[in-house]
């Protein structure tokens, strides 16, 4: 392998590296967004369940405020059938007061409904809460663990960037020029070792011709079909 092709593997091995590492990095944040989102969106539920028992304790207090009310005017009623003077008028306080028992009876059948759900929401309300409390927990967790793994990984990048310039310092302006155009638009991979005429690239054919001038290595060539450069792996035997 030529010398300059020697140096740009290794810078491409560096490169690869700093490569993975800041995949990493973007990944990081992942597992935190899913916890936080989780975490949002149970709070949203707390706030719904909040608004909801807010709205049922308003009616159960509105219902017997009405149940209170007519039992008083019920009262009233009962107390002047002493002292009514006709059948008529007696038949019109009977039928006033059986119709505010039978409203009076739906108020109470409500204000038992709304209690039961009222304890229900407080119990959900009770779960959720523990629920948003062990998530923020873990949250936080990962918040710490993310900002370890991240100082961590900014330590390695800034470690290999470094020696990359050292080596980048060492290739041909030219030469570094093409290397940096390959390896924006070659996923990184810019020299390519070829075996038996193959490619490992891209796995395809080098011309007989242009294989025989590799062998040689005299000089720096490029695959006519991923325009990676390469160089020819020899074997041992």
């Amino acid at each position: 392998m030529r010398p300059e092709l020697s140096i740009l593997v290794r810078l491409q091995g560096i490169d690869l590296e700093i490569r993975k590492f800041n995949k990493e990095k973007a990944e990081l944040p992942e597992r935190l967004h899913a916890l936080q989102e989780r975490l949002s969106a149970r709070q949203a539920e707390l706030e719904g369940l909040k608004e909801r028992l807010s709205d049922v304790m308003v009616r159960k207090s509105e219902v017997e405020d009405e149940l209170e009310l007519e039992t008083e005017r019920m009262k009233k009623s009962q107390q002047k059938m002493t002292s009514v003077k006709n059948n008529r008028e007696y038949q019109a306080l009977l039928k006033e007061i059986e119709e505010i028992k039978k409203s009076n009876k739906t108020r109470e059948d409500e204000i038992l409904e709304l209690e039961e759900e009222a304890n229900s929401l407080k119990e959900q309300i009770a779960q959720k809460s523990k629920e948003i409390e062990a998530d923020t927990k873990e949250t936080k967790a990962e918040e710490r663990h993310l900002a370890k793994a991240q100082a961590n990984l900014d330590t390695k990048i800034a470690e290999l960037t470094r020696e990359r310039d050292e080596v980048a310092d060492k290739v041909q302006p030219e030469l570094l020029a093409k290397y940096r155009f390959l390896s924006d638009h070659r996923a990184g991979v810019v020299v390519a070792a070829v075996s038996d005429a193959i490619c490992s690239a891209c796995n395809m054919n080098i011309p007989p011709q242009m294989y025989n001038e590799l062998l040689r290595d005299e000089k720096i060539l490029t695959c006519p079909s991923c325009q990676r450069l390469i160089y020819a792996l020899k074997v041992e035997k």
